[in-house]
């Protein structure tokens, strides 16, 4: 699969800062937006899409959720689901997560599947056999979030033998302080792509990420 890089902007940016982000940005076929919910239709059809996060339940009376099919009709291909932050603010478990990625398949979005190692074992006890292949897993260890610093080769590595225990040529992504400073110690650990939050918000760091890539 392409190389992916996912900019995911967390509770951030005012309509008229993320008008800014989109004029600095460029999209490019392998950079996907992951956005919150109110500003997914700002962002032109020339970007791809993701959601931050998606009700486990579908359309219905569900007050306050948003579903899998409202997200597919904005466009949206993938979306973040199990992340440390929701596992942990939230009080999502391995059983809400499971339900999200089964909405999401449902509706023709790829599930990024966030993962720390402690989660592994509950997350795939959780999850239907059929849908192991569906989604593409991210490591984001909580540790490495909001930093400088990314996990080891050998962390990344030693997560991505874990999961491939479960999903022989898993589509595997680390996320955890990526920037244009370590996003180049990444590229020879055959992952999928990364998950990029703080380093994306300014346009301009971004686009140094995007540039070590090209």
């Amino acid at each position: 699969m392409t190389f992916l890089v996912i900019a995911n902007f967390k509770s951030n940016k005012t309509h008229s800062e993320v008008k800014d982000w989109i004029a600095t940005v460029k999209p490019k076929p392998n950079m996907v937006v992951a956005l919150s919910f109110p500003h997914l239709s700002l962002f032109p059809s020339t970007f791809s899409l993701a959601g931050q996060d998606v009700s486990p339940f579908p359309m219905g009376s569900y007050t306050g959720a948003v579903s899998a099919k409202q997200l597919e009709d904005l466009g949206v291909k993938y979306c973040i689901v199990g992340h440390s932050e929701r596992r942990r603010y939230f009080h999502e478990t391995s059983v809400d997560v499971a339900a999200k990625v089964r909405e999401l398949v449902g509706s023709g979005i790829t599930p990024i599947l966030c993962l720390e190692e402690k989660d592994i074992t509950t997350q795939f006890a959780a999850l239907d056999d059929e849908y192991f292949s569906k989604c593409i897993y991210c490591f984001e260890p909580s540790v490495d979030i909001g930093g400088t610093t990314t996990a080891s080769p050998e962390a990344i590595g030693a997560i991505k033998q874990k999961v491939e225990q479960f999903v022989p040529g898993v589509a595997f992504m680390y996320g955890g302080s990526v920037n244009a400073d370590n996003i180049e110690t990444l590229l020879p650990l055959g992952l999928s792509g990364v998950l990029v939050s703080t380093a994306c918000l300014d346009p301009v760091s971004f686009n140094s990420i995007l540039a070590k890539l090209s």
